[in-house]
């Protein structure tokens, strides 16, 4: 004879909260091993770069763009851009450095936090995961809708450059600059650390990185300040949606310690971004 007690989870007896999720709402909710989330990540990046191709248009088109995009941020009193670029112009040593955050160090550095994240709350990670991969939904179709070159094409921009004679020769779309994911990434980042560790004087100082990127993208010539701010409105929604998504979730202590997050981290931006390099070749 069956003996009375509480119904098992998800059966839906008397007493429960209700039916359990549905089984792939439970995957999404939930942490997995570090070698599979950041496997995923490269898989999310590298499908970014890939969607983001068709959507290149040629130089004049972008330029042009480009122009009416200068135009409405001198309307709103902006457009800091040529000042900003101009002084690290004439820093040869220094602009090198920031070229060589922009073009290398900052992907290392994405995926180093995210593995930092991962390993220091899991519990409140997938939501990190999620507004990751729900941000470039918005970027794609801005850049698709708004394609435009970067401010470093425009004649007699500081550090200026002459735009490729065949865009097509590389596996990026360079006429991608309407959104700032250079930014975007960062904000999200510094948001997630200190929703994870809001008494942490390390998780606030976080918000140092997205600001010292945005200072890189326009002094490089990289992007308008206005691309950054359509980079965080896109943050912005796909934090929300994520948050909303996966509720509200208590913190976890980490799984790690201190020594081994932080070599952890630092393997991570050594390998993902050479991962991520050598799988964007095969694919194109």
């Amino acid at each position: 004879m069956r003996q009375s007690g509480p119904d098992p989870p998800g059966t839906g007896g008397a007493g429960t909260a209700g039916p359990a999720p549905a089984p792939a709402l439970g995957r999404f909710r939930r942490p997995y091993p570090l070698v599979g989330e950041m496997a995923f990540l490269v898989g999310v990046v590298l499908v970014w770069q890939l969607l983001r191709i068709p959507f290149e248009v040629p130089a004049d088109r972008a330029i042009a763009n480009a122009r009416r995009w200068l135009a409405l941020e001198q309307d709103l009193g902006i457009a800091v851009e040529r000042r900003v670029a101009g002084a690290l112009a004439a820093r040869p040593d220094l602009r090198d450095v920031a070229l060589v955050v922009y073009q290398r160090l900052d992907a290392a550095l994405v995926f180093a936090v995210l593995a930092t994240l991962r390993l220091l709350d899991p519990r409140r990670y997938p939501t990190v995961r999620t507004a990751f991969v729900l941000v470039h939904v918005p970027a794609l179709m801005v850049l698709a809708l708004h394609p435009m070159a970067p401010p470093k094409w425009l004649p007699g921009w500081p550090g200026g450059t002459t735009p490729p004679v065949d865009l097509s020769a590389d596996l990026l779309n360079q006429t991608a600059a309407t959104v700032s994911l250079h930014v975007g990434i960062p904000v999200l980042l510094a948001v997630a650390a200190i929703w994870m560790r809001p008494s942490s004087r390390l998780a606030w100082a976080t918000v140092l990185y997205p600001a010292a990127m945005l200072w890189i993208v326009v002094a490089t010539a990289n992007h308008f300040v206005l691309d950054a701010v359509v980079g965080g409105a896109c943050v912005a929604l796909a934090w929300a949606v994520a948050r909303a998504a996966h509720g509200a979730v208590p913190p976890s202590p980490p799984e790690a310690g201190a020594r081994t997050i932080a070599l952890t981290g630092l393997a991570c931006a050594v390998l993902l971004p050479a991962a991520n390099a050598v799988l964007l070749r095969l694919a194109a």
